[in-house]
C-alpha cells in the first residue's frame, strides 16, 4: 500500500507558494476590495480543510482491491444510519460527529464578510457546497482508485449543515453587534483605502 499525505512542512510550503500566486495576481489586478491577509485566512482555511478531508489518499496494489465497481459501493446514502451507529457505539460525544459539524462552521463567517450586503439563503447556499464539494472530491477519488477509502457520506453533510447553521448564527450576532461587525470588517477585511 502507497500513502499520500501532506506532511507540515509540505502543507507549509504549498500554503506559501499559493499565497504567492494570489498576491501576484492582486498587484497585476490592483482593483481588489478584500484585503490580502483576509484572503491569506481564507485560503489557509481551505488548504486545511483539504488536508484534513482529503488526504491521506490510500493507494493499494491492484490484487488487494474490493473488486467494487459500482457508484453506490463507494456512497452511503441513507439518512442518520452512521450518526444513529455512531451515538449507539460511542456516545454523542465523538470526534467524527463533532470534527462534521466543526468543520466548516467557520465558513459562513469567512464568506459572510467578502460582501457587505448578506443574503442568508445564499450564504447558506455557497456553504454547503463546500461540503457537497469535499464529499463529491472524496467519491472521485475512491472510483478512480477502487478503493473506498473516504466514501460520499450524505450523514457528513447533515452534521456538516448543522455546522454551517451554527457558524451562520455566529454571523448574524457578529452582524447585529454593528462595531464589532465593523471593526473586524474595517481592520481586518475589507481595504478600504483608495487605490
Amino acid at each position: 500500500m502507497f500513502t499520500i499525505e501532506i506532511h507540515p512542512p509540505l502543507f507549509c510550503v504549498a500554503f506559501l507558494v499559493v499565497f504567492i500566486i494570489t498576491f501576484l495576481v492582486r498587484i497585476i489586478k490592483r482593483g481588489h476590495r478584500i484585503r490580502l491577509c483576509y484572503i491569506g485566512i481564507i485560503e489557509l482555511y481551505i488548504m486545511l480543510l483539504i488536508s484534513v478531508t482529503i488526504f491521506p489518499i490510500r493507494i493499494i496494489p491492484s490484487e488487494m482491491r474490493t473488486g467494487k465497481n459500482s457508484i453506490l459501493d463507494f456512497c452511503q446514502l441513507i439518512p442518520f444510519k452512521d450518526i444513529i451507529d455512531i451515538v449507539k457505539n460511542s456516545g454523542i460525544i465523538n470526534i467524527q460527529l463533532i470534527g462534521n459539524i466543526i468543520l466548516l462552521m467557520p465558513m459562513p463567517v469567512l464568506i459572510g464578510y467578502l460582501s457587505k450586503k448578506v443574503n442568508y439563503k445564499v450564504l447558506f447556499f455557497k456553504s454547503i457546497l463546500f461540503s457537497f464539494g469535499i464529499e463529491i472530491i472524496q467519491l472521485i477519488i475512491d472510483i478512480l482508485l477502487s478503493y473506498p477509502s473516504r466514501i460520499f457520506d450524505v450523514d457528513d453533510i447533515i452534521l456538516n449543515g448543522i455546522g454551517i447553521l451554527i457558524g451562520m448564527i455566529i454571523f448574524k450576532i457578529l452582524k447585529e453587534q454593528q462595531k464589532i461587525y465593523d471593526f473586524i470588517g474595517e481592520k481586518i477585511v475589507w481595504n478600504t483605502q483608495k487605490q
